[in-house]
């Protein structure tokens, strides 16, 4: 278990302030260390119920993105390019690399591709959801199209206010998207995905239109290009009711990356929110075996999503 925090704080390339914490356990950390991302509009802090079931002799470094919980938000944003100069910027300045990279939806895209550009940082990676539609080679289908157009729209028009920081959190236990939560990652969100505005009112610390621009430049297709030239092993997480990712395209991604494991998690897209405890002895369970402290060699993923 890791219980001791520390705040992070970070100067990105392009001089953005950054946020986010460090945590430990009571065991001497041993290395690699490890870097967590979150998903697109969720600060790091959601996930530290998850990330405090990892072993207690890790070091973990959760780094919110530009725009994300106490981040600095930047004045325009065009692709995923900041986001990921960011993290390099980060490991090779703040950590000892080759390093664990690992990540959550968008942050877990991120990962792997910074394992693909600069291979000599990364020793492994945790991978939870990476968001991926369709297999090598195929276009993406007019349905799809439609429904990512839909999704992006929604974001960009998302509620963004409240008069209340109480307000603010019973919108939030009341909405689709975080009634599933548990009332611990959901008042993570409230205390750090939330900031305080001058007029006392609270707004998002993500603003929807950063929100939706990280959705509308997603990188989907460039996926398996990252995963043909990662490196190092890679063990993905998968919630067992989502379906961001399907057991073809768990095969597909196996081909062409070395897969040590796919481990299933009880819950949606959002399962480390969801079912923070299961999610913390799952990601405990791959960093041991990108550790190489258990006998499970390498081996493509299960079709079911199983780990083997």
């Amino acid at each position: 278990m890791l219980s001791a925090e520390r705040p992070l704080r970070f100067r990105s390339p392009d001089g953005l302030a950054l946020t986010g914490l460090r945590l430990s356990g009571a065991a001497a950390a041993r290395s690699p260390e490890l870097l967590f991302t979150a998903g697109n509009g969720f600060p790091v802090q959601c996930y530290r119920p998850a990330l405090a079931g990892l072993p207690a002799d890790s070091m973990v470094h959760a780094l919110n993105h530009r725009g994300h919980g106490e981040s600095e938000c930047p004045a325009r944003l065009e692709n995923w390019d900041g986001l990921l100069a960011d993290l390099r910027a980060y490991v090779e300045q703040c950590m000892q690399p080759p390093v664990i990279l690992a990540g959550h939806s968008m942050g877990a895209m991120l990962a792997l591709r910074l394992a693909a550009e600069a291979p000599a940082l990364a020793a492994g990676l945790l991978l939870l959801e990476p968001p991926l539609p369709v297999q090598r080679g195929q276009a993406l289908p007019p349905a799809i199209k439609a429904g990512q157009r839909e999704f992006i729209e929604r974001a960009r028009n998302r509620r963004a206010g409240w008069a209340s920081r109480a307000e603010a959190a019973t919108w939030l236990a009341e909405s689709a998207g975080y009634a599933r939560w548990t009332p611990e990652t959901r008042a993570a969100f409230g205390r750090h995905g939330l900031l305080d505005a001058p007029d006392g009112t609270v707004r998002l610390a993500t603003p929807p239109w950063l929100e939706a621009v990280l959705y509308d430049t997603v990188p989907r297709l460039e996926l398996y290009a990252w995963a043909d030239r990662a490196p190092c092993a890679a063990v993905l997480l998968r919630g067992l009711d989502s379906g961001a990712m399907t057991p073809p395209i768990l095969e597909a991604l196996a081909d062409a990356m070395p897969v040590a494991a796919v481990l299933p998690v009880p819950g949606g897209h959002t399962f480390p929110m969801e079912h923070p405890r299961e999610t913390g002895l799952r990601m405990a369970e791959g960093l041991r075996l990108l550790r190489g402290e258990t006998g499970l060699a390498t081996t493509r993923a299960a079709p079911a999503g199983r780990a083997r």
